[in-house]
Parts: C-alpha cells; sequence; structure tokens
C-alpha cells in the first residue's frame, strides 16, 4: 500500500463517472485530482434551486439501487450510502404509462408482479409475455458486475448485440398495444425500441423490474457525497477548468491544459468526458483506426427540452411514478411519448411543488442558434422555447387537467444546454453511450471511463468506475465491494 499511496490520477471530467472512479481510487490510496468544466460537479447528478424548489437536471431515478446489486454495494462500500436521501418509487405503479386511447398502465415491481399485471391485460399474450421475460431476465443477469459476480463471456448473448430491441419484443409479442407499453424502456437510452440494442434492453428492463429509486431533495446530494470521499483522502476537484489540450510523446500524457492556462501532470489520467472531445484535444493517437472512426461518426440523435415547473402550494399531487404521455416524434429514431416526474421533498410528500418534463428532440430543429452561446440566442430562441413548452404542458393537461392552473412559473432547456453544460455532442441527452470502446486506450497512461465504456444510468456508471479503477489498480475490487 506503500507504494500506491505515491501515485497520482488526474480525472478529466467531474460528472458521475468521473466522481466514482475518482472517489474508488482515492479510497485504494491513489492521491486525485478531478477537473470539471462546469462550475457545479455532477453531470448527471446536478440539481438547482429557485429559492426553495429543487430542479434535478439530470438523472431522474436509480434503477437497481437495491441490496445485492452494483450501485447501492458501491455506495456502500465508498461509504456515502447514509449521506444520500432515496426515495422507492410506488411499488404497485413504478411506472404510470398513458396509451392513445387514454387508458393508463401502471406498472409494478417485481418479476411475478409485472408478468401478472400484464397477462391480466393481455391474457391472449400469455405465452409470449413469460417467454419475453424467461429471455429479458436470462440476458439481463448475464451482465455479471450488476450482481457482483466475476464477468464471464457468454458466446450465447453475441446475437442479442445486433438484433435491436423491436425484434426481440415481436419475436414474442404480437399485440401493439403491449409492444407500445415496453416502448418506455427507450427513454432510458434515448431511443426507440427500432434503434435500441436488443441486450441493453435486456439488461435495462431487468434493472427497472427489480426496482427504482429517486433523490429526496435533489441529485447532487450523490455528487457532493463522493466529491468528500476524494477531498478527505487528500484529493483535489476543481470546478471551472476546461481541458483544451492533452499533451505527451512517446505513448505516454505528461500533462493537460486547462484553457486559462493552467497545467496539471500526472502519473495516471482518466478521461471520464465524451470520447469524441478527446480526440480534438489529445495531439496524440489514443485508439484503434477503426475505433477513432466509430466515434467520431457516432450521433445519438436523442436530444431534449426539459421543462423546470415550479408548481403552486397544494395544487398537484405528487406522484411517485415515472408518467409517460404519447406524443409523436418526428424522428423514426426517437421516443414516441414525453415524460414526465414530480420531484420528492421528503419521504411522507402529498403535494408536489417541482415538475421535470422531457421532451424527444432532434438536435437539428436547433439549426438556426446552433453556432450562438448561452445568453446571445435572442428572443425568438426564447419563443420558440416556450412554445416547445406550452405544446408539452397542454398533452400532459389532457390527462391530469389540473396541471394548468398549477403552474406557477417554468424554465425551459433545450438540446443547446446539454451540449454546452454537458459537452455532449449535438445536444444528446445520452451523449455517447453504447459505443463499447476500451478502457485501456493506447497510450501507456491515459484510462477511460463513462457511459461510452459501458452503459449509462447509475447502475452502469457504478459498473464502469470499478472496472476502470481495477484495471488502474491491478486487482479485482468486486468482492470487497460485495462484502461492504
Amino acid at each position: 500500500m506503500s507504494d500506491i499511496k505515491q501515485h497520482t490520477v488526474c480525472i478529466i471530467g467531474g460528472g458521475m463517472s468521473g466522481l466514482f472512479t475518482g472517489a474508488l481510487l482515492a479510497k485504494n490510496g491513489y492521491k486525485v485530482t478531478v477537473l470539471e468544466k462546469n462550475h457545479i460537479i455532477g453531470g448527471g447528478l446536478q440539481s438547482f434551486r429557485r429559492g426553495d424548489v429543487v430542479f434535478n437536471t439530470g438523472m431522474q431515478a436509480c434503477a437497481g439501487y437495491i441490496s445485492g446489486m452494483i450501485s447501492y454495494q458501491v455506495c456502500k462500500y465508498l461509504g456515502v450510502s447514509n449521506e444520500i436521501k432515496l426515495l422507492a418509487t410506488d411499488s404497485q405503479k413504478q411506472e404510470i404509462i398513458w396509451l392513445n386511447n387514454n387508458k393508463s398502465i401502471c406498472l409494478p415491481k417485481g418479476r411475478d408482479a409485472y408478468q401478472t399485471y400484464l397477462v391480466q391485460l393481455f391474457p391472449h399474450e400469455e405465452n409470449g409475455i413469460k417467454e419475453l421475460l424467461d429471455c429479458v431476465f436470462r440476458v439481463g443477469h448475464t451482465f455479471d458486475y450488476l450482481f457482483l459476480q466475476p464477468i464471464q463471456r457468454y458466446e450465447e448473448n453475441v446475437p442479442y448485440a445486433y438484433m435491436s430491441a423491436d425484434e426481440l419484443v415481436r419475436k414474442y409479442i404480437h399485440d401493439d398495444n403491449l409492444v407500445a407499453i415496453l416502448e418506455y424502456v427507450g427513454w432510458t437510452t434515448g431511443h426507440c425500441l427500432k434503434a435500441m440494442p436488443a441486450l441493453e434492453f435486456c439488461m435495462m428492463l431487468t434493472l427497472y423490474i427489480l426496482g427504482s429509486h429517486r433523490f429526496v431533495n435533489g441529485a447532487k446530494q450523490l455528487a457532493d457525497a463522493l466529491c468528500n470521499v476524494i477531498e478527505q483522502k487528500g484529493g483535489i476537484v476543481e470546478n471551472d477548468t476546461e481541458i483544451c489540450e492533452v499533451n505527451g510523446e512517446d505513448g505516454n500524457i505528461d500533462y493537460v491544459v486547462a484553457t486559462d492556462g493552467r497545467r496539471w501532470e500526472s502519473e495516471i489520467f482518466v478521461w471520464a468526458c465524451t470520447p469524441k472531445i478527446l480526440l480534438t484535444v489529445c495531439r496524440e493517437q489514443v485508439f484503434r483506426k477503426s475505433m477513432t472512426q466509430r466515434i467520431q461518426e457516432y450521433i445519438n440523435p436523442f436530444s431534449v427540452f426539459v421543462v423546470f415547473c415550479h408548481l403552486k402550494k397544494e395544487k398537484f399531487k405528487f406522484i411517485n411514478s415515472s408518467v409517460y404521455i404519447p406524443k409523436s416524434s418526428k424522428h423514426p429514431n426517437l421516443p414516441q411519448s414525453i415524460v414526465f416526474v414530480t420531484t420528492p421533498r421528503s419521504e411522507s410528500d402529498q403535494w408536489a411543488e417541482s415538475m421535470e418534463i422531457y421532451i424527444p428532440a432532434n438536435y437539428e430543429d436547433l439549426a438556426p442558434w446552433i453556432a450562438t452561446h448561452v445568453g446571445e440566442r435572442g428572443d425568438e430562441y426564447e419563443i420558440f422555447k416556450e412554445r416547445i413548452a406550452l405544446e408539452a404542458i397542454n398533452t400532459i393537461s389532457v390527462y391530469y387537467p389540473e396541471l394548468s392552473d398549477a403552474i406557477l412559473n417554468i424554465n425551459v432547456a433545450s438540446g443547446l444546454t446539454i451540449r454546452d453544460y454537458y459537452g455532449n455532442p449535438n445536444g444528446s441527452c445520452y451523449g455517447q453511450q453504447g459505443l463499447y470502446i476500451p478502457i485501456k486506450t493506447k497510450l501507456k497512461n491515459l484510462y477511460m471511463t463513462g457511459q461510452a465504456v459501458q452503459s449509462q444510468g447509475l447502475a452502469g456508471i457504478a459498473t464502469t468506475s470499478v472496472l476502470t479503477s481495477e484495471i488502474i489498480l491491478g486487482r479485482t475490487l468486486i468482492e470487497e465491494i460485495a462484502q461492504a
């Protein structure tokens, strides 16, 4: 351990993956420096206040945050599980899905309850539902680290990597209404079922059926807790530090340079931002040519408008569920619904004080303002955002008429906000996830972490952070984490 304590690690990106990786390495003796370009750390864990009201800008639900699974156990291992407040979503209606016939579907937690509920609604699909869920859980449980198991090879999973989720679902299910219900899973990766890999679908549906939680009073509490772990071990987390150069020679990174001229040297560097940005700031060849081309060409078209609604007191009931409402999207690869959530303030809320509405969008719709910066987009941009927000509010009000009279004021963010604050190309809500890039790069001391390495969400980020940390440490952590 004495040798390990001498090592230094510089992590570029203070989002979820950067903070988790930093905390894991700090706990294991490394001197960690995290560099974050924004004024606030956290990435998808960011939240902000308007007066006493908290809004989340990113993560809304933690799927699979339960005992015996990686995200829960990593937080316990790092000693932060008691510092974050989470509320389990309603076990009887974890997701509320409205169909075009104005009928609501309330999906429960648990494999047996979930299957029984769907069979009651679609008795003619009983065999198909059972066979589909058998497949989903079988494939979903082969993501070994999610379940704190040593990684094995599953050759039988290869076909699911090349099959779309839509193909998998329709192999067993024929009723279009039931297919539409399962479409909600696509929101977790920013795709409709036709554009979502079956492998990803199985993993995400397994996690959501097992159960999800919501942050009470904002998601930033987890970012702050991880930051504390790093700092208590002698590390540093620097805000307002955007890296514009990654310099080195002979296959080694020597230092990185920020836009303000400051530079950081380290023995090890970890890139925890969008891979495409790395290719623009690093002079060395980071990946094989084929991987470099994939990163440069990859575009996730899923961008969003987010409407942050401040609600009048005791005017709109708190809903402890994610609500999916049909709204046609112009883009064939985007989800065909909008989503809204009400933010919990305590474990016993009856009334909501805030709501976040997520509206699928094509980044190209923002073409008139793509070359502009924050604060200089003009009145037409604000009018455009307000029109999108009002359309969404009117859509939700068809199903929840009380909403129209409950709104005190709104703020609207677009894909340009995501691009500028998260650094995601094309304003993509989920960045360049699903590339499955290697953790160890062609450079001797440069490593990768984040949703492009494995998958997104708290469970995916926790898994990737553990894998990155293990490679740097040169030993496994999963058994220690499982026993924490």
